[in-house]
């Protein structure tokens, strides 16, 4: 049997299965996106899920640091986007 792979939060750290995580890339012909799934090859920076890990990265620009560029403005938000939609279903689940 396999091993799932593991990644790590850039935000706060946490160790965990690669599908836990956002995953955010940045391709050498300068494209980026989120969670593009494993055709799209460049550095990538994996974030948790909840809004706390979003505002540390932001703060702490762990994202900048961990893709070595910029990141676009509209990836930020699409991003806070989609992490807060995820909050909005765990606090309807529960």
């Amino acid at each position: 049997m396999r091993a799932k792979q593991q990644r790590m939060c850039v935000a706060c750290r946490r160790k965990g299965d690669q599908a836990s995580f956002l995953r955010i890339v940045s391709a050498a012909d300068g494209r980026m996106g989120i969670n593009p799934g494993p055709h799209m090859q460049g550095r990538s920076a994996y974030i948790c899920n909840c809004y706390s890990c979003y505002q540390l990265a932001l703060k702490h620009r762990s994202l900048q640091r961990s893709l070595r560029r910029q990141v676009p403005e509209e990836i930020l938000q699409e991003l806070e986007k989609l992490i807060k939609l995820e909050d909005i279903e765990r606090k309807e689940l529960v």
